[in-house]
């Protein structure tokens, strides 16, 4: 998928007053009531704002899914290092 032209998300209700969005089969975020408006998060649980309509969160949720980053592009976890300054085990004792 390019962050240029990314699939658009399909909505879902999945109480309500809550709103689920996904991209493809990957989950993209969720819109949900609030005391003061509607709650948009993103699909890592970003708070995107409290926004005074269902529509307003879920194009808050649409454009943050387009300025994030690709998941694919994550670094890799560096190794650990022991004292000595050499490279260990990633996984603990056995």
């Amino acid at each position: 998928m390019s962050l240029l032209h990314p699939s658009p998300l399909s909505w879902r209700q999945a109480d309500l007053d809550v709103f689920v969005a996904t991209a493809g089969s990957d989950y993209a975020g969720f819109v949900g009531a609030a005391t003061s408006g509607f709650e948009a998060q993103g699909p890592l649980g970003e708070n995107l704002g409290i926004h005074t309509s269902v529509d307003a969160a879920q194009a808050a949720v649409d454009g943050h899914r387009v300025r994030g980053t690709d998941s694919v592009s994550r670094r890799p976890r560096p190794l650990r290092t022991r004292r000595s300054g050499a490279h260990g085990r990633v996984c603990g004792p056995t």
